[in-house]
């Protein structure tokens, strides 16, 4: 059965009270008053009565019925804004790399060169095809979950292997800046290290948090560690960079949103790590959140489940045991 819009819904409820007041307010009157001067006066107090009470009634209505409207467009209008810068960061970051590509690959055909020349250009050149592989990866995963088609797939995972792995990727773009990175893991133990988790998942979240806090941090150090809260592994990426003012520390998590929209001049981006980085948390059954301010730093701290993998081989031993 088809829905009634909206104006039509509004205009039969109107037309239904009405008729609904007048016939039953005419019939209670005239079992109640005699006389006909005063049976006119009622009456004529009677209309407007409904008509002050319905029209109280559709201000009240509408009102909030605009309201939410105007929350609707103006959603709507950020929306168009963030994408549409997010449109420009991505052409953005296609072109630089695309144009380092076609720049440097041209720049091999020089007879003349160097081997060591040829071996710098090369590098430079798999650097930016990395650079737009990662942007593509993170576009497509966007896709994926907005289409609720990302799926959890649970492995066992030792998490030091896995930290020391993703710190050591990443140590030599530190150096180059001149920044510390260290290292703090909370698990000691061989066996207390393998958990349930989604390797690849857990892997980019912790990529995307550190290459943020390298490309935001131009001195000092960045600092990766966790530790075991109970039933939950607790994650921390710290750093010494520009820090994020309070009023934008929500918004960052939101996808097209940039870092501390002052630095964007030198610190490029996509706008999507962060948004991969909530959504995927979340699919681990986990949680983000971060704490900063401008100057002093940030610390983004995230968790996932503790789920011992030597634990729950032993359980369900145990049960196909017993079976």
């Amino acid at each position: 059965m088809a829905k009634f819009r909206f104006e039509f819904g509004i205009t039969l409820f109107y037309l239904l009270l009405g008729g609904a007041w007048i016939l039953f307010s005419d019939r209670i009157l005239m079992t109640l008053v005699d006389s006909p001067e005063q049976l006119t006066e009622i009456q004529t107090f009677k209309g407007w009565f409904y008509v002050v009470i319905t029209a109280a009634f559709f201000y009240v209505f509408l009102r909030r019925h605009l309201q939410k409207l105007r929350r609707a467009e103006s959603r709507a209008l950020e929306s168009d804004r963030l994408k549409s810068g997010f449109l420009a960061n991505v052409s953005h970051e296609i072109r630089t790399p695309m144009n380092g590509v076609m720049g440097f690959a041209e720049l091999l055909k020089d007879p003349d060169l160097t081997h060591e020349e040829r071996l710098e250009y090369i590098s430079i050149i798999e650097e930016s095809g990395d650079r737009m592989l990662g942007l593509l990866h993170n576009l497509v995963n966007i896709s994926k979950i907005d289409a609720g088609q990302m799926k959890v797939f649970l492995t066992q995972v030792d998490v030091n292997d896995l930290v020391d792995s993703v710190r050591a990727l990443y140590s030599i773009k530190a150096e180059q800046k001149g920044i510390k990175l260290e290292m703090k893991p909370g698990i000691k133990g061989k066996d207390e290290a393998l958990i349930w988790t989604d390797r690849e998942k857990l892997t980019s979240v912790l990529t995307n948090l550190l290459i943020n806090a390298i490309t935001y941090t131009d001195e000092g150090y960045v600092e990766l560690g966790y530790r075991v809260l109970v039933s939950e592994l607790e994650f921390y990426i710290r750093d010494t960079g520009v820090g994020i003012d309070e009023s934008k520390q929500q918004e960052i998590f939101e996808r097209f949103v940039q870092i501390n929209m002052s630095y964007t001049k030198t610190h490029d981006g996509a706008g999507l790590g962060l948004s991969i980085v909530k959504s995927y948390v979340r699919l681990l059954g986990g949680r983000v959140w971060l704490k900063s301010s401008p100057g002093a730093g940030s610390t983004f701290y995230f968790t996932v489940p503790y789920k011992r993998s030597n634990l729950l081989s032993s359980r369900k031993g145990k049960s196909e045991l017993m079976s």
